[in-house]
């Protein structure tokens, strides 16, 4: 006879209300005697005050036991609230360390990684029914169809904002250049007339070495007219155009709302701020807990996540000046050019074997690779897939670096794994919009929150726990000027703050690249040294305490109303996004060290006004007004200069010279690499010196070069008998020299010097990539004053310098640049600020383009003495 199936009844759990540190005591996990108790504290503040809020953020400095915290929660919501509970992690190789960790606690958990339909049945079976909290990755639930994963009722995140790119990659069409580049050219031609000559120049260009400060945007009056055929364009080859296919589908009715980005290698189109309310998978969420070594100030977790209003669980008392393990920063750039500051790099890497490299963005990683390989072939490079399921492949071999690019929290190498670090470039963009606020706007007082937090999380890679240690190198001017500055380095955690002091003290007394190498190995190696400096890092530290800047708060009470107007222009109620961006101008009002963002949302609001016209009725003037506003306060600035020809604005905005302030940014970049403090300045003014007053055609011809990048042109010396002896340009101006400072003044200029000049223009014309229409000029540089009879026919259209007139600019020039330096070493306001000084310095000292244009047309070379 047939035996029956042997049914269960099931059992009907009751729930039964526990706070998460009584699930500890009865998980009664081996080897964990007790929660540490920042732990406690963390959890006790958590059931009282947060359990029943939407967001919730949790700050605690790395190996202060933030997965078993985390894990706790996630049990307690499954448990108590009968939760569908996800716990997410940056990357598989992380998801599957927490997974690990959760089987060790004894906390029911299901891995899942990898395509959805290939989720094992029961391990997603028992997510779904609440037997199990699911560990997966960000990717699981930021994608366009994240059927599975849909419907969680909290959702953990782990580094939270290792999120960043996730979400806003979601909404971020991206054409790469080296992926499409047939569709990115086509819609860099469809906007050719809104791009400068100069930046088309560039872009069209098939080498992009030393365009790295190029972050533009379309502006939006440009971009919505041509909108219909961009949108016709992508239609056609959005598919053949990598991933941009998914957020494609995300934002292609509403590109109104969008703006279009650009650089050499990309083009995005997105929105301000990821709507990520949007996104059922993220907002169907009972709960959302963001968990981080870090949270930084200003409300960048918000903007990051879209969302209006995070509740902040507090640090524990006790950890505001503590952290975990010990770091030596050093800067090389402090006191080394750029080639010994990769020397020093290398050969900490050489003692060490192993090293994590961090870099902001693919092509400063491209950068840092090319130079590595040159320098040492026999060490093999990883990146981010080599690590993406196990980290054995660094962990277990010598002789390898790992590069990682805009990656700054989710990745753990404790101990031995790794005890060197290189931050190359700081971590201000890691993405165009990023990039363009950051270089264009210099809307630095938001961006520098995110800066702060992504160097934070990178020096938590090396250093897990509290016996751990690492060296760490800052290679970058631009990071080493960021950490100078008092008002950005009082924003760090007091240990940061401390072990940065002690580097930057210790930085500049070093005197060889061997010295500091040996420095960090005895750090490394020698245990009573590495006592000595714990102990001189821990005595400073007690000085030392975390001040949020004051414009700090205006940011924060203005984060809930840039969200509301968010996600009020995504669903096209201008009236409303009106409305909440006056309040957002209002708030933001009042200071200078805001007027860079100030002037980006002055620009928003006039995107909004001029969208809003075709659809409610407003005041026909008021996209004018903002924009006028934006123009207003960010007078100098390259951007603007362009921008006054393609926005609508009011009858008395002064036009911006576009070359003066190109001229500005340029030299503010050389100050920066040359540093605000310290002697490489000088050094490298005494060297420019020497070589300008030098009569040796090799010197002289590298000092011209070298004063060229002081005045803030683009100066090359190019090799070759027949090339010019230095080519100067600035945007579509160029001017080449032939140089004969080592002829006798007495005897005359001969027609072979003529033809040699004017050979020049031709090959500034054949070799150069020149804007259509552009200027080229071409001197002789000599101390002779007169030219032969039979030389004025090749002289026609040529110009002649005195030496002695050179070598006086560049005296000028230094003392200029020295003045400017030390109000800056002085000031504390941000770049906005400095552009201005530097504009006003250049036209007070007649060193401005139309000045020096002035000084290099002044004399005609048929005007010399005939002979």
């Amino acid at each position: 006879m047939r035996k029956k199936f042997d049914f269960v009844k099931p059992k009907i759990e009751k729930t039964v209300e526990k706070d998460p540190e009584s699930i500890f005591r009865e998980l009664q996990i081996q080897d964990i005697k007790g929660l540490w108790s920042q732990q406690a504290d963390i959890l006790r503040s958590y059931y009282l005050d947060f359990k029943d809020k939407s967001d919730v953020a949790i700050e605690l400095p790395t190996g202060t036991g933030k997965t078993l915290i985390g894990l706790l929660i996630a049990e307690y919501r499954r448990r108590c609230h009968k939760d569908r509970v996800l716990y997410l992690c940056p990357t598989k190789q992380l998801a599957k360390q927490v997974h690990l960790k959760a089987k060790e606690y004894g906390i029911p958990v299901s891995l899942l990684i990898g395509p959805q339909n290939s989720y094992r049945e029961d391990a997603y079976g028992n997510y779904v029914t609440g037997k199990s909290i699911g560990i997966t990755t960000y990717s699981a639930i930021f994608n366009t169809n994240p059927y599975k994963m849909n419907d969680a009722n909290t959702i953990l995140f782990d580094d939270a904002h290792a999120a960043e790119n996730y979400i806003s990659s979601l909404w971020t069409v991206e054409i790469k250049r080296n992926e499409n580049q047939k569709v990115f050219e086509s819609i860099i031609e469809l906007f050719r007339e809104d791009i400068s000559d100069y930046n088309y120049v560039k872009l069209m260009s098939q080498d992009n070495e030393g365009y790295k400060s190029m972050y533009d945007l379309i502006p939006y009056p440009k971009y919505l007219d041509k909108l219909p055929s961009l949108i016709e364009l992508l239609e056609a080859n959005i598919s053949e155009c990598g991933n941009a296919k998914y957020p494609w589908s995300k934002i292609n009715e509403h590109l109104e709302v969008c703006q279009l980005f650009f650089s050499w290698g990309e083009i995005n189109i997105r929105p301000l701020i990821p709507p990520t309310q949007t996104h059922p998978a993220f907002n169907d969420a009972k709960q959302r807990i963001y968990m981080s070594a870090t949270l930084g100030e200003g409300g960048e977790l918000e903007r990051i996540l879209g969302v209006r209003k995070i509740n902040k669980i507090p640090v524990p008392k006790g950890w505001e000046k503590y952290s975990n393990g010990r770091r030596l920063i050093l800067f090389p750039n402090r006191i080394f050019d750029r080639n010994d500051s990769l020397k020093v790099a290398f050969g900490a890497i050489r003692n060490q074997d192993r090293a994590l490299i961090l870099c902001p963005d693919n092509r400063t990683a491209s950068l840092f690779i090319s130079e590595f390989k040159n320098e040492m072939p026999d060490y093999k490079v990883l990146d981010s897939s080599s690590i993406e399921d196990s980290l054995d492949s660094f962990s277990t071999q010598e002789k390898v670096i790992l590069v990682l690019t805009n990656r700054y929290d989710g990745i753990d190498l404790s101990g031995d794994i790794c005890r060197l670090q290189i931050i190359f470039g700081i971590p201000e963009a890691t993405n165009l919009q990023e990039g363009f606020l950051w270089n264009r706007l210099n809307a630095n007082s938001v961006l520098g929150e995110l800066v702060k937090t992504r160097i934070t999380q990178a020096l938590g890679r090396c250093t897990r726990s509290n016996d751990d240690f690492a060296n760490v190198i800052m290679l970058d001017p631009n990071l080493l000027k960021f950490c100078l500055k008092k008002e950005n380095l009082v924003g760090f955690h007091p240990e940061i703050q401390a072990e940065i002091e002690f580097g930057l003290s210790n930085s500049e007394k070093i005197e060889s690249v061997d010295e500091m190498v040996n420095f960090m190995n005895d750090f490394i190696i020698d245990q009573d040294y590495f006592s000595s400096i714990n102990d001189a890092i821990i005595e400073i530290r007690e000085d030392f305490e975390k001040k949020p800047k004051s414009e700090v708060l205006k940011l924060t009470l203005s984060v809930e109303n840039e969200i509301d107007f968010t996600y009020s222009l995504w669903k096209r109620e201008l009236k409303r996004s009106l409305e909440k961006v006056k309040i957002i101008l209002e708030n933001l009002s009042g200071g200078k060290e805001l007027d860079g963002y100030r002037a980006w949302w002055n620009y928003i609001a006039g995107n909004t006004a001029y969208l809003a016209k075709s659809y409610i009725q407003i005041d026909e003037n008021l996209d004018k007004s903002y924009y006028s506003s934006a123009l207003r306060i960010s007078s100098g600035i390259t951007w603007m200069a362009d921008l006054i020809n393609s926005v609508p604005v009011e009858k008395d905005i002064p036009r911006i010279d576009p070359y003066l302030a190109t001229q500005i940014d340029k030299i503010d970049e050389v100050l920066n690499e040359l540093g605000l403090v310290g002697l490489k300045f000088e050094k490298n003014m005494k060297e420019l010196l020497d070589l300008i007053n030098d009569d040796d055609a090799k010197k002289f011809e590298e000092g011209l070069k070298r004063l060229g990048r002081l005045l803030g042109f683009e100066a090359i010396l190019p090799p070759g008998d027949t090339a010019p002896d230095g080519v100067w340009n600035i945007r579509d101006k160029f001017f080449g020299f032939e140089a004969k400072t080592g002829e006798d003044s007495n005897d005359p200029l001969y027609s072979e010097a003529c033809r040699q000049a004017d050979g020049h223009k031709k090959w500034i014309k054949e070799n150069l990539t020149l804007p259509e229409g552009a200027m080229v000029e071409i001197s002789v540089i000599s101390h002779k004053s007169t030219i032969r009879k039979d030389a004025l026919p090749q002289s026609r259209e040529l110009f002649h310098i005195e030496t002695s007139d050179i070598r006086k600019l560049a005296v000028k020039t230094i003392s200029s640049l020295r003045s400017i330096r030390s109000v800056l070493v002085k000031d504390q306001e941000p770049n906005l600020f400095h552009k201005e000084l530097i504009s006003d310095t250049l036209t007070a000292e007649k060193l401005t383009l139309q000045h020096i244009e002035e000084l290099f047309k002044r004399t005609r070379l048929d005007e010399l003495e005939p002979h």
